[in-house]
């Protein structure tokens, strides 16, 4: 399979920023509190861990936490950062909330490095190309600790009929079939307004490429989620070489 050409995968990119930026509320109100699987990740996280949560959005996992974490959240969208809250009474501190895009290095000297957990949520299936997701997971894996974990979840839509009806032809945005990757959709948002947004549909052997390839074991991996129980695929790793 040839790689993605870079103007699709900067328009695939620019794509969902402008989505997350235009309907930030209206996203923020569709989210639960929190979901099964998620509750089970986190029951692995000790107190007082260090956590980094890359594609935080507004922030919703910090006030999931164990009592006395130190928690420091990454988003490129601004508008949900603006959302997120400024204090959160189980953390240690307040939460840190940085602005950068995950597929740059930019924002790498703003966060450092040892962390216990970092956490890549509803965030792989959002960035276009497998040697992009894989540059993101190698600099996350880079953020942790030796003996460190990550927790990676993604959005497993097809499962769900009502997610399959939102799937839109690529002509929508002036693209086809030819110019994405194997596993690429077009979803449409009607709540608040109209929009579009790109997802890929992550599954267990990409995970386990992905998580091989940045020197981390796979310790679970588990469906959570939705009615069926199925709509996330959960991946729990841990970090067990220098990158």
């Amino acid at each position: 399979m040839l790689p993605m050409r870079k103007p699709v995968v900067m328009r695939l990119l620019e794509l969902n920023q402008n989505f997350y930026n235009t309907f930030a509320r209206s996203f923020r109100d569709s989210r639960s509190h929190t979901e099964p699987g998620l509750e089970r990740a986190l029951a692995h996280v000790p107190p007082g861990s260090r956590v980094l949560d890359l594609g935080c959005g507004q922030g919703r996992l910090a006030g999931l936490l164990p009592p006395g974490c130190a928690y420091t959240g990454v988003d490129y969208a601004i508008d949900l950062l603006s959302l997120a809250p400024r204090s959160v009474g189980n953390l240690a501190k307040a939460p840190r909330w940085v602005a950068g895009d995950l597929v740059t290095d930019e924002w790498i000297d703003n966060v450092g490095h040892g962390f216990d957990w970092v956490v890549l949520r509803a965030v792989l299936h959002h960035i276009p190309s497998a040697a992009l997701r894989a540059e993101v997971v190698s600099r996350a894996a880079d953020r942790l600790q030796l003996g460190g974990k990550m927790l990676i979840a993604n959005w497993q839509f097809l499962r769900i009929l009502r997610l399959r009806s939102r799937v839109l032809s690529w002509a929508a945005v002036g693209l086809s079939d030819a110019d994405v990757d194997p596993g690429d959709y077009l979803l449409d948002w009607q709540r608040d307004g109209r929009g579009l947004r790109y997802v890929h549909l992550l599954d267990e052997a990409e995970t386990r490429r992905l998580a091989t390839d940045a020197g981390l074991l796979v310790e679970a991996l588990y469906y959570a989620d939705g009615h069926t129980n199925d709509l996330t695929l959960y991946a729990l790793l841990t970090r067990d070489r220098d990158g």
